[in-house]
């Protein structure tokens, strides 16, 4: 599957909050780019489902090799 712009603007942003405080979470992301926690949601498992990124017992959000 080809990502969409807005699929590499949610990557990138994860990898700019990683290098900035070591650890991602959905609130997070939804600070950094103002859209609500329901867009995060939706945009997260779609990520996932596509394995571009992964998420751990505690919720942190973390980039597979295929999400960098």
């Amino acid at each position: 599957m080809k990502l969409q712009e807005s699929g590499e603007d949610y990557l990138e942003t994860i990898l700019q909050l990683q290098h900035k405080q070591g650890y991602v979470r959905a609130t997070d992301i939804a600070e950094a780019m103002q859209y609500t926690k329901a867009s995060i949601s939706r945009a997260i498992k779609i990520l996932r489902e596509n394995g571009y990124i992964y998420q751990d017992a505690h919720k942190m959000i973390f980039l597979t090799e295929k999400g960098l």
